[in-house]
């Protein structure tokens, strides 16, 4: 059964006062090296966040992205933990996401996912996200590039 939980969205401002638990939880979702979370995070145009806290305020789901381009929303970063996976959270963060980016006043949405994840290759073309190219580096899984008209 799913955790209960809420979908918050956070601008900016919070998200960097927030980057130690969201680069900690990052790291449970997708290990990486988030050392420097907070420096990647600064200088971003229009950063925001969507999460999905459970009752005690800790990270269930996140989906996080700034502005890429003029009017184009970067979808740069998610993850759902373990014990809420496949319940539809990630697909209630994307559509949080997008609700507020067209709102907001972008006209269009770009994200990527490692190829070795097709749940999320899937849930961004359920959600209307068309495939516009591959980004390929030797060594590196490549990486399936999605667009999306709002």
């Amino acid at each position: 059964m799913m955790p209960d939980y809420q979908i918050d969205q956070w601008d900016g401002p919070r998200c960097i006062a927030h980057a130690d638990s969201i680069a900690a939880f990052l790291d449970k979702v997708l290990p990486d090296d988030w050392s420097n979370f907070a420096e990647k995070l600064s200088g971003r145009r229009n950063l925001n966040a969507h999460v999905a806290l459970d009752g005690q305020g800790q990270l269930l789901g996140l989906k996080l992205g700034y502005e890429r381009h003029r009017g184009v929303f970067n979808s740069w970063i998610g993850g759902v933990a373990e014990e809420a996976g496949g319940q539809g959270l990630a697909a209630a963060l994307m559509t949080a996401q997008h609700t507020w980016a067209k709102e907001a006043g972008f006209r269009g949405l770009e994200t990527a996912t490692r190829q070795p994840n097709r749940a999320m290759a899937i849930l961004n073309l359920k959600a209307g996200y068309l495939i516009s190219g591959l980004d390929v580096i030797a060594g590196e899984p490549t990486k399936i590039l999605f667009y999306k008209s709002l």
